[in-house]
């Protein structure tokens, strides 16, 4: 394992979600039943540059970076644990519409994200995840 590798599973079990930790986002999702909650944990730390960004979605408490278009603005939630309902809601529903093997190819495939690197950088982090929480 290299030095990087172990200083970022470090901050990975330390990081917090106003109060809350990497571990607890992922204890609500698995409770909230979503599926890959995996995934969607990377997805939550991407989206929000490890919790730790500021002028974006985790100041309305929207841990997925999801966007109203219309009124061009994140989805504001009262707290985090209403953003997994909203990601549910506007994102995992149609995972259900069609059969998908793959939900990374799922995520390319409704254009989740504008990096084209994405769903690699997931899959990365997905990695060093399932080294960190123990299911």
């Amino acid at each position: 394992m290299n030095k990087k590798m172990i200083i970022g599973l470090a901050v990975l079990c330390c990081i917090q979600v106003k109060s809350q930790t990497v571990r607890s986002v992922y204890t609500e999702l698995v409770k909230q039943d979503v599926k890959h909650p995996k995934i969607v944990l990377a997805q939550s730390l991407l989206e929000t540059g490890w919790y730790q960004c500021g002028g974006c979605s985790m100041d309305v408490n929207n841990l997925f970076g999801l966007y109203n278009s219309r009124k061009k603005e994140y989805f504001p939630y009262d707290n985090w644990k209403e953003s997994i309902g909203g990601y549910k809601r506007g994102i995992q529903y149609k995972y259900f519409k069609k059969e998908y093997k793959d939900y990374y190819q799922f995520l390319d495939d409704i254009g989740y994200a504008s990096d084209p690197q994405y769903t690699i950088k997931l899959k990365q982090l997905v990695k060093k995840i399932k080294d960190t929480i123990n299911e």
